[in-house]
């Protein structure tokens, strides 16, 4: 395993209410050349599914049985997040930090998967959020399925009111072909993206 890259530790005091960042929320797909810098990835990052109890490791968003089925990736594009290659990166909530899964701007591929969305391409970095189904089928059996959808939409609302307070743009994507994100991620289908948000400071 590759060595971590730790991210600043997040802040638990923001600038704007939750009441604000809802009335602002609004899909962005246009997005500025502006370099995002690694304490806003990592408060975007730690707002999603981060560790906000070290005692019990419960988390920013919640899950049934505490069982944290869900895994987040970051695609970026070259030195578009500060101090990053362009890659794919898994997060490490635990450590507050990434790994790097593969290295090459994966972004057009990205694009592609997604029915050729091609401001994907220009988005400085992406947010894929997969499910590991096999932890939540253990406890759930049938049910599985329904919670991890559930539990998707909860850490996709985080980050999305996140980068409002935070002055980014987002927009979450839906509609992508399972297998080229797969191919794009060197994921081979496991874990199972379920989710996109491309991310980056509006064009003005």
């Amino acid at each position: 395993m590759t060595d971590i890259i730790k991210l600043p530790p997040p802040s638990v005091r923001g600038k704007m209410t939750v009441e604000e960042a809802i009335s602002k929320r609004r899909s962005v797909r246009s997005f500025s050349n502006r370099q995002i810098n690694r304490e806003t990835l990592s408060q975007l990052l730690w707002a999603s599914d981060g560790i906000t109890d070290t005692v019990d490791k419960l988390r920013s968003a919640p899950s049934a049985g505490a069982i944290y089925p869900l895994d987040l990736y970051i695609i970026a594009g070259n030195k578009r997040v500060e101090g990053l290659e362009a890659g794919v990166y898994r997060y490490n909530p635990e450590r507050n930090g990434l790994y790097l899964q593969v290295s090459g701007d994966f972004r057009k591929q990205l694009a592609e998967g997604c029915f050729k969305q091609d401001f994907v391409a220009d988005a400085p970095f992406s947010l894929v959020i997969c499910y590991r189904p096999e932890d939540l089928i253990k406890r759930y059996g049938n049910n599985a399925e329904k919670y991890a959808y559930f539990e998707v939409g909860h850490v996709a609302q985080n980050f999305s009111l996140a980068c409002v307070a935070l002055g980014l743009g987002s927009v979450v994507i839906g509609a992508f072909t399972e297998e080229t994100i797969c191919k794009s991620m060197n994921l081979n289908g496991h874990p199972k993206p379920l989710y996109i948000i491309a991310a980056g400071f509006p064009a003005a």
